[in-house]
């Protein structure tokens, strides 16, 4: 099959990833072309070592700024500009078009394309994204999917139909196995963002006196410079964002990794990567959501209440790190791909029989 995989033409592909969404449209790209398939992907960049190729929508030599009629900056003209070009794009070509964009332009313009396709929903319901989402599947010949049962009912309920459920991975292979250091430092990784309650690894950290490192993109500035910089310490210390390959290093001095987020995380899959390496996960409820939770290795409590991870944590310690790779090993990415192919296969022969 050809498949055009779509996350925006401003969107980076390359390492440090911003976050889960463009992780798993480079695992998934690949994983497709190991398979066999040939992948393009509408992105910024991505970096070279992956096996599918970047089909990129370049800015315009002239300006987009405009001060009178719709008043925006550079910078979103631009975007604008090059969102659009999707709709002079020749996709005749393609077999299946599987979107995982956030820019309202992607969706305005694959409304007018009939490829069938795939709407992947990495983010919990709002507003925007729902009407932006009502509109794209009111006109487009697309199958939504979520990527935990929990994502997938909450688009159900707010877009009056089915959702179905594939569930992310990661790449297994890539993330070594570890011996658990019993005397290793407590892990945090992710977007530095209120939602993201880092405030609550540090506390946690500071009650149990043990360290913590801290990895992951500055998102929201003001947070991290009233509420995070301020605890920084000898023990509690920002590492700043990391590739893979810097945060498997990070992983194999740690005990135990914590995941805070008070909203509900679409999946997870720095839970993924840290059970398949062999730390155990403890956190929230709403950071793990119910697929990835285990009663000895990823251990979620009903509260957002950090004093209440005192005790799992203790026992997540104890746990085997061999029994965490094998709880993640249902998660590889390959199985997500083989789901995700079998999609493709049912909405092209549909197409193909009506």
């Amino acid at each position: 099959m050809k498949i055009l995989l779509v996350a925006g033409p401003f969107i980076s592909l390359r390492e440090p990833y911003n976050g889960g969404t463009e992780a798993f449209i480079v695992e998934h790209g690949n994983e497709l072309v190991r398979m066999g398939h040939t992948v393009d992907v509408i992105a910024k960049d991505a970096d070279e070592i992956n096996l599918f190729q970047i089909i990129e929508f370049r800015e315009s030599p002239l300006s987009m700024k405009d001060e009178s009629y719709r008043p925006c900056p550079e910078w979103l003209g631009q975007q604008q500009y090059q969102s659009f070009q999707l709709g002079v794009m020749d996709v005749s070509s393609y077999d299946v078009i599987h979107y995982n964009s956030f820019i309202p332009e992607i969706y305005a313009v694959g409304a007018l394309l009939k490829i069938p396709g795939v709407l992947t929903f990495h983010l919990p319901v709002s507003e925007k994204f729902a009407l932006m989402y009502k509109f794209f599947l009111n006109h487009a010949p697309v199958i939504p999917i979520g990527i935990s049962e929990r994502m997938a009912e909450q688009w159900k309920v707010t877009l009056g139909k089915d959702v179905k459920v594939i569930l992310n991975g990661v790449p297994l292979q890539k993330w070594k196995l570890h011996k658990r250091n019993a005397n290793g430092y407590l892990l945090w990784s992710g977007r530095i963002t209120r939602e993201k309650n880092l405030q609550a690894a540090i506390a946690l950290a500071n009650d149990l006196k043990r360290p913590l490192k801290i990895v992951g993109s500055i998102f929201d500035e003001r947070y991290f410079n009233d509420c995070i910089r301020p605890q920084l310490n000898g023990h509690i210390e920002y590492i700043s964002h990391a590739t893979q390959q810097q945060l498997r290093g990070l992983i194999a001095g740690a005990s135990v990794y914590l995941a805070t987020a008070s909203w509900e995380e679409p999946f997870g899959l720095s839970t993924v990567e840290m059970l398949a390496s062999g730390l155990a996960v403890v956190g929230f409820q709403t950071a793990i959501p119910p697929e990835l939770r285990h009663e000895e290795v990823c251990i979620a409590v009903d509260s957002q209440d950090w004093r209440e991870l005192r005790n799992p944590l203790i026992a997540a310690e104890k746990s085997k790190p061999q029994a965490c790779r094998n709880f993640a090993a249902q998660f590889d990415v390959k199985i997500t791909t083989r789901s995700y192919v079998e999609l493709y296969k049912h909405i092209t022969n549909k197409l193909i029989e009506e």
